[in-house]
């Protein structure tokens, strides 16, 4: 039987996240990946929240988790389980943690006042 043990660090304060929760498929205009673009504009004034991507808006509403979340990243290092070289632990870098969530459950709304900007 392999053990595996985990290191979490954060340096310094963690990051506040926002986890987005969407009832549809979203796509970039161009087909490429989402990963690394922009999804748009989140803007949060109390429990409302609004996702703006050119002329399309979602209108949501912010959500506290029962239980946060820690988003980490693998590091590649290692270092010894309570000084036993050799038991590894793998450290892993904490990224952030999420203690909401943003949820839209309505489809996208045209917004007029982004066509008479243009």
């Amino acid at each position: 039987m392999v053990t595996k043990a985990a290191v979490i660090r954060f340096e310094g304060k963690p990051n506040e996240l926002v986890l987005i929760e969407i009832q549809s498929t979203a796509l970039m205009e161009d087909g490429s990946a989402l990963m690394g673009n922009l999804l748009g504009d989140l803007e949060i004034k109390g429990g409302a929240v609004t996702l703006t991507n050119g002329p399309r808006c979602l209108y949501g509403k912010m959500e506290n988790l029962k239980s946060p979340l820690v988003l980490m990243e693998r590091t590649g290092q290692e270092e010894s389980f309570q000084g036993d070289e050799s038991k590894k632990n793998a450290v892993l870098a904490a990224r952030g943690v999420v203690r909401r969530k943003a949820v839209f459950k309505d489809r996208p709304q045209l917004s007029v006042e982004s066509f008479n900007k243009s």
